[in-house]
């Protein structure tokens, strides 16, 4: 099952890179099924997560866009939470639960 999940986040990550305008909302979906990618799916899950951040920080003109919006925003005085820090957060929290999952032993996950 963690496997299965693992190879599913890996797949979404790499289709959420070419995909316009939705591709980094699809990160959020990726490092929810990544964070419980634990056990022989850790390495996938990991992949897949690493993907994402570098989608959102370096592919993803959408990101870019929202960002220099929000930073716009904030020099007019007005502060938003940017989609950048959002994305990004959802894909840290996502870390951390796998690493913490996959640290657990068998007996106490189930």
């Amino acid at each position: 099952m963690q496997k299965s999940l693992g190879i599913a986040a890996l797949v979404v990550a790499i289709v959420a890179i070419f995909v316009p305008v939705l591709g980094p909302w699809l990160t959020v979906v990726v490092g929810a099924l990544a964070a419980f990618a634990y056990g022989p799916g850790f390495a996938l899950g990991l992949s897949a997560i690493i993907i994402n951040v570098i989608n959102i920080f370096v592919l993803s003109p959408t990101v870019w866009l929202a960002m220099g919006a929000n930073a716009l925003a904030a020099s007019h005085g007005k502060s938003i939470l940017s989609v950048g820090t959002f994305l990004f957060s959802a894909q840290l929290i996502a870390l951390i639960i796998l690493i913490i999952a996959n640290n657990k032993k068998p007996a106490e996950i189930q």
